[in-house]
């Protein structure tokens, strides 16, 4: 991501102590129950690590069906003879899955659904809809359950219980920051779930938001990096930090650690669900630290020899930079711990209503200047997800739906009055050939000079 590091902004998920709620008349625990999700709650209590968090964001890629297809592409400019063959006869490694690939301290990793459920502590199963629009039929359900039946209710005027379980969703769950102040028609679906009972996939959510936030950030800059304590859960049980222990790189200081704020009974003083918060000596610490290991835990980088591991944690932290005598990038330590600034009146009110920050109006002037030749190639249309749709069933769509783009682009320069002969359809085929070159150059180009300045 074209984005400088320090002005990455990790975004801790909530700690929630369940017990300060029920003593401040909010019992929320049978809830919780339903949807097994104590666990997770119970991961979130831990440290978040900062410069690892912002080390693995930067260089973040999705690898989906978007992505292959991509690769069939490169290959077949490289190579147009490849053009109809299968990924095993291009040399290209076969779509499993969905993944999440990125390099932490010098070390490739590789994060899968499987990687994210372990770290929840969450089985993968229950309801997952996504891409959905206000006419869903759902979105009635959510309606009657959330807004009393009235769709004009605003959402600070909601049941009390609904309202704090919209806080775990902008806290816990699918943190966003830089959007819209209400949730969207995907986001209100889950509330509608957790609301009524209806146990969620929370893993599947929550790798559904990533990709989309590393994707933001690729298109739009996005500098919001949710799930901060998460990503480190899975470092630390990926084995990430011993590795980082053996060249003494595992101190606060070079980590920035952090924890993310405790959602308890003051907040709901703060909310004014509540008129006064009652304490007590048994209220939830917030804890730094780490998890015990899983003896279970799936691999999220090639196992190999410790002392190759070890060396290229060393090299990586002297081509960054990291001063080695005092544990600290060199370009972070100029960047000043991050201290929570002191709540005014408005962040409260937003909070009490589950808003989020307003986004800013975004240029689209843009848009409108698209060649029109490299078009049909180079854009295809992003189609809505259905739910529990094979991965391969997807790949098979989408190849359909390509050969369907190539052969209407064809048609489309065939007038009564003008037919392509087939030597101006191979020059046509050769422009377009060498544009699709030309932007592959280009894109090399500025991957390697993103990378050079990371």
């Amino acid at each position: 991501m074209a984005i400088p590091f320090e002005s990455f902004e990790v975004q801790s998920e909530s700690p929630v102590d369940f017990a300060s709620l029920k003593r401040n008349e909010m019992d929320l625990e049978s809830l919780i129950a339903v949807h097994e999700l104590f666990p997770y709650f119970d991961m979130l209590n831990g440290p978040t690590y900062v410069t690892l968090v912002k080390d693995f964001w930067a260089r973040a890629e999705v690898y989906d069906v978007e992505a292959t297809l991509d690769e069939e592409d490169k290959a077949m400019i490289r190579n147009p003879s490849l053009k109809g063959k299968t990924r095993q006869e291009m040399g290209l490694e076969s779509f499993r899955q969905t993944e999440i690939r990125s390099i932490v301290m010098g070390i490739p990793i590789t994060i899968t659904d499987e990687v994210i459920a372990k770290a929840c502590r969450v089985a993968p199963t229950g309801r997952f809809l996504w891409n959905i629009t206000g006419k869903h039929p759902l979105m009635s359900s959510y309606t009657f359950v959330v807004l009393k039946g009235d769709s004009a209710t605003k959402l600070v005027n909601i049941d009390n219980n609904h309202r704090m379980l919209l806080k775990f969703l902008t806290e816990c769950f699918l943190q966003k920051g830089g959007g819209s102040d209400q949730p969207s028609a995907d986001h209100k679906l889950v509330l509608y779930f957790l609301a009524s009972f209806n146990k969620i996939n929370l893993p599947r959510y929550i790798m559904h938001h990533l990709c989309w936030a590393i994707k933001e950030g690729i298109r739009n800059k996005r500098k919001q990096i949710p799930c901060g304590r998460l990503l480190s859960e899975i470092f630390s049980q990926g084995k990430i930090l011993e590795i980082l222990r053996r060249n003494k790189l595992d101190s606060d200081n070079f980590l920035r650690t952090r924890v993310g704020k405790m959602i308890n009974g003051k907040m709901l003083q703060n909310m004014k669900i509540i008129k006064k918060f009652s304490p007590s000596e048994k209220d939830l610490k917030e804890s730094t630290a780490p998890t015990k290991l899983m003896t279970d835990f799936p691999p999220i980088y090639q196992k190999g020899n410790s002392e190759a591991l070890a060396k290229l944690v060393a090299d990586y932290a002297k081509e960054s930079g990291i001063r080695m005598d005092t544990e600290v990038f060199a370009a972070v330590a100029k960047v000043p711990l991050q201290a929570r600034r002191k709540r005014t009146t408005s962040d409260a009110g937003s909070e009490a209503s589950g808003a989020q920050t307003k986004k800013s109006r975004k240029d689209t002037s843009d848009a409108s200047a698209v060649d029109i030749c490299s078009a049909p190639m180079l854009k295809r249309k992003r189609r809505r997800e259905a739910p529990h749709v094979n991965s391969q069933e997807k790949l098979k769509e989408a190849r359909k739906e390509r050969a369907k783009e190539m052969r209407d682009f064809k048609k489309k320069y065939e007038t009564p009055g003008f037919v392509m002969t087939p030597e101006e359809a191979k020059k046509a085929q050769k422009q377009i050939e060498e544009m699709l070159a030309e932007r592959r150059k280009n894109e090399e180009a500025t991957k390697a000079a993103r990378d050079e300045k990371l």
